[in-house]
């Protein structure tokens, strides 16, 4: 039997938090005891499972310092901190963060934690709300819910849940300590089920830099040719190949085997960085199907389920391509759905992935072909009832059950099957729209790759001036400002309540770097840059003068997109609709997904689903003549419709929004 070769490849990544002696957010702890140990864990029930995890070193040397107690982070010290003791400060931050739970899966389940939660909602978060019993319980019950399956079945964790409230100091501290158990666990539990063979590691640039920007940020041109670029422009290889050697070095000495595979930072690649990772002996990377057809310029879309050969001189590299539409629904849809229904939902997606291969290229095509399966492999998890394990043991008990499909490793790819395909170019992109538009499409962006650019350029200049402990100590801050987190967040497009630490961090560094130099930093970077620069949520749409400005003042909006923290999904259309409603008519103004070339159309009907106001598809827009005024503009980093509907066609005051994306048809409803 020919079976379809699928390959996950779950990526665990944490950019540096660190200021001073503290971890100024706390997702490193937190995701390790819940996530990081969780998801390979279960792979111990699934003998026949294989699976790549992939690791950026910034996370890593972030759990030795935890492990090691060389640095805490905030939350650990809101949670030592005695109760009877908490000053008005500690207890506003308390509120700020200890809430920051899922609260259908961590918060609402745990009796005592949804007390505590409604109480502090109902009394609008009033410091005075609770007495020293509830802090303390609050302080415990956050710290608990971010147990996992299976780290929650630890003995002293099960007896603090199963006490449920009135902790004492001592329970805190057995908490934390449990909390530093665990995580000394998941560098040997990687070890164990890569010594059997059950999964391969992987690793991403050092602290997680967007490297064909690093390289040279006029890369960013080939797919957004209107895109303002650095002053200076930054262009430092060097800095790029460092990030793979030092990540590549760091991984082989602590995982003790040689890594040869990299999943490239947000799956960021061009042909320079081919070129680089070549360089270091890496055998394989992947990217997303989207810089693939960016680079092929024509195509079926089953091309993406081939391994492709890309060559410098006699050396060369396998690229694998992300399937985006399996990965998100894992990512993004099955959470909200029953974990039966995923599953066979996901498998019935595999078998017609099968099917298609051989009408299209023949049975033997099965042989050569691979399903890559990508993502965040921590931040999903949260979102799905007990972490995600009954939809894993679920779907791996299918897989291995199947006799059309089975699991591999990327490196077993490598190692053991002819790669028969080749590829000459690659169109620099990331999985996200085949661009970097997130990380340097907007003003926000612009403005941190300046600084950037102006502290690298310094330390160019004087790194020949300075002792090899200051060289280092510059160069590390130089690479952790290189990270690609801050600039994800820079921007309108992930919005979150913690960005002002996270333009923090990254401004810390860049002052690091002068005052190491012993020279004086700009004065800006004393202020957040997002101060420097326009909202683009009003000022760059009032710039474009077909838009009314009373759609964005003035009107309701319903924001469509729900990953408005660390994860993006790519199949997703709409952003979002702001709407007015007047005596005779609706206007509308629709932002949707910039990559409108990887969906078939975009629809929309009344409420009877027989109406159709405008359908908009590849090659030509169709208009109901009730539509009394319309726009659409696409540019390198929005794409918009504004229209203007008669209210008599509209049913129900309800207007229905669908459009296909990868042959998958989906529908948004909106009621005025």
């Amino acid at each position: 039997m020919n079976r379809l070769k699928i390959a996950f490849l779950w990526h665990q990544h944490q950019p540096y938090y660190k200021i001073e002696n503290e971890f100024v957010l706390p997702w490193v702890l937190l995701h390790g005891t819940k996530d990081y140990y969780d998801i390979p864990e279960v792979l111990k029930e699934f003998p026949k499972i294989k699976q790549t995890f992939n690791f950026a070193p910034s996370l890593n040397i972030q759990l030795e310092e935890y492990i090691s107690k060389k640095t805490v982070d905030i939350v650990q010290k809101l949670t030592l901190k005695k109760a009877d003791k908490l000053s008005e400060d500690d207890k506003k931050l308390i509120f700020k963060y200890f809430f920051s739970a899922n609260f259908h899966n961590m918060i609402f389940p745990n009796k005592r934690y949804y007390e505590i939660y409604e109480k502090a909602k109902a009394n609008n978060y009033n410091l005075n709300t609770f007495n020293i019993n509830e802090w303390r319980d609050l302080q415990v019950w956050f710290n608990l819910s971010w147990f996992g399956y299976f780290s929650s079945q630890r003995k002293l964790i099960k007896e603090l849940k199963n006490k449920g409230s009135n902790f004492t100091e001592y329970d805190k501290q057995i908490l934390i300590n449990e909390q530093l158990e665990v995580l000394k666990l998941i560098v040997n539990q990687y070890k164990t089920l890569k010594n059997i063979g059950q999964i391969d590691i992987s690793c991403s640039p050092f602290y997680h830099p967007i490297l064909p920007l690093i390289i040279n940020s006029r890369s960013a041109l080939e797919n957004l040719p209107n895109i303002k670029l650095p002053e200076p422009n930054f262009n430092y290889p060097e800095d790029a190949n460092k990030h793979i050697s030092d990540a590549r070095d760091y991984f082989n000495k602590i995982f003790d085997f040689e890594v040869i595979g990299m999943w490239p930072s947000e799956g960021s690649i061009s042909n320079d960085t081919l070129d680089l990772y070549i360089d270091n002996n890496v055998k394989w990377v992947a990217s997303d199907e989207t810089v693939l057809f960016n680079s092929l310029n024509f195509g079926n879309h089953l091309l993406k389920y081939f391994p492709y050969k890309y060559n410098k001189e006699d050396k060369e590299i396998v690229i694998f391509f992300r399937d985006h539409n399996l990965s998100d629904k894992i990512g993004f849809q099955y959470s909200s759905w029953n974990e039966e229904d995923a599953s066979t939902d996901f498998i019935n997606n595999l078998i017609a992935i099968r099917n298609s291969i051989i009408n299209n290229f023949g049975i033997e095509a099965i042989d050569e072909a691979i399903v890559s399966i990508i993502l965040d492999g921590e931040n999903c998890w949260e979102y799905y009832r007990e972490n995600g394990i009954p939809f894993l043991r679920s779907l791996y008990q299918k897989i291995s059950e199947n006799e059309y499909i089975e699991t591999v490793t990327f490196s077993s790819i490598v190692e053991n099957q002819t790669i028969k395909r080749n590829i000459k170019n690659i169109s620099a992109g990331s999985w996200i729209n085949g661009n970097f538009s997130i990380w340097i499409g907007h003003n926000e962006d612009l403005i941190a790759w300046n600084f950037l650019s102006k502290a690298r350029e310094e330390f160019e200049r004087r790194k020949n001036d300075i002792d090899i402990n200051t060289y280092n100590e510059v160069y590390n801050s130089i690479m952790i400002a290189e990270g690609s987190d801050w600039f994800w967040w820079y921007g309108p497009e992930h919005p979150t309540e913690t960005k002002p630490i996270f333009d923090n961090i990254f401004r810390y560094y860049l002052r690091k770097v002068y005052n190491l130099l012993k020279i004086d930093y700009p004065k800006e970077l004393d202020k957040p840059l997002y101060e420097f620069s326009d909202l683009e949520n009003l000022n760059n749409l009032s710039i474009l003068n077909f838009i009314e400005k009373e759609l964005l003042l003035s009107s309701k909006k319903i924001i469509y997109i729900e990953n408005t923290a660390t994860m993006h999904s790519i199949g997703e259309v709409i952003k979002s609709i702001n709407y007015i409603v007047e005596e005779n008519l609706i206007k509308m103004l629709i932002d949707l997904n910039s990559n409108f070339n990887n969906f078939s159309f975009f629809k929309i009907f009344n409420a009877d689903y027989q109406t159709q106001l405008i359908e908009i598809n590849k090659h030509n827009i169709h208009l109901n003549p009730e539509i009394i005024n319309y726009t659409f503009l696409k540019t390198d980093f929005k794409l918009y419709i504004e229209i203007y509907v008669s209210k008599k066609i509209i049913l129900n005051e309800i207007i229905i929004f669908q459009y296909m994306i990868n042959d998958e048809i989906n529908a948004k409803f909106l009621e005025i």
